[in-house]
């Protein structure tokens, strides 16, 4: 066969491989409805506590319902770090806006916000009413333990898929150690750590030339491979 006819018939191979793929993607994501996203949230709204909500979020979108990769709820959480606001409330917003555009995220930040905000005015009521008992404050160091440890369960995922070479562990440690010892404030320590950050993962020539592409044989080359 001449190797410009086999070089067309893999780059059709593979744009058809992509074609559907992708096809595949944009197919699950438009299945997603504003009332799915409305039922998803309003569920997380109720059953989630913590610190650990941004854990628990991610456990039933990407895991569950599968509507974002991991790569794309972490991208959408580093984002949500570096805004000012919570995150539970910034990737919610994100992922609305990400499978059903504004009002998709409009949908899910309200849906989200709703329920937990009627739970916490009875809670509040309840805790300036009877705050002072001993039992109310034991109950309530119990309830930090456990926000903490929601918390702890957060950060192991989040390191697990961000912490991926020697650069994001040097990364990480700056941060820590100019927030936690030297005390900077956030957005400070953002404006200095980020440009850093973002310039070491510019992106370089050669990376823009590779396609990151399922790999595709012809059958000879299948029958040369054994």
């Amino acid at each position: 066969m001449d190797p410009e006819s086999n070089n067309s018939c893999n780059s059709s191979i593979l744009e058809s491989d992509l074609q559907t793929v992708n096809g595949e993607r944009s197919s699950q994501k438009n299945a997603v409805s504003l009332h799915h996203i409305a039922n998803v949230f309003f569920f997380i709204g109720v059953t989630s506590f913590g610190g650990g909500g941004t854990a628990y979020i991610r456990r039933i979108i990407v895991e569950d319902k599968k509507w974002l990769t991991n790569e794309e709820f972490f991208t959408g959480l580093s984002f949500c770090q570096l805004l000012p606001g919570a995150n539970v409330v910034g990737i919610s917003l994100y992922i609305g806006n990400h499978l059903c555009g504004i009002a998709g995220g409009f949908i899910a930040s309200l849906f989200l916000i709703l329920p937990s905000s009627f739970i916490f005015f009875g809670l509040g009521y309840l805790y300036f009413s009877m705050g002072a008992l001993p039992s109310v404050e034991v109950m309530l160091k119990g309830a930090g333990a456990v926000a903490c440890g929601l918390m702890a369960s957060m950060f192991v995922e989040a390191a697990e898929e961000s912490l991926k070479n020697v650069v994001d562990i040097l990364i990480f440690i700056i941060t820590f150690l100019l927030v936690r010892v030297g005390h900077f404030h956030v957005p400070l320590v953002i404006l200095m750590v980020a440009p850093v950050a973002l310039w070491w993962y510019r992106p370089r020539p050669h990376q823009q030339n590779k396609e990151i592409v399922p790999e595709v044989m012809t059958p000879k080359e299948k029958k040369e491979n054994g």
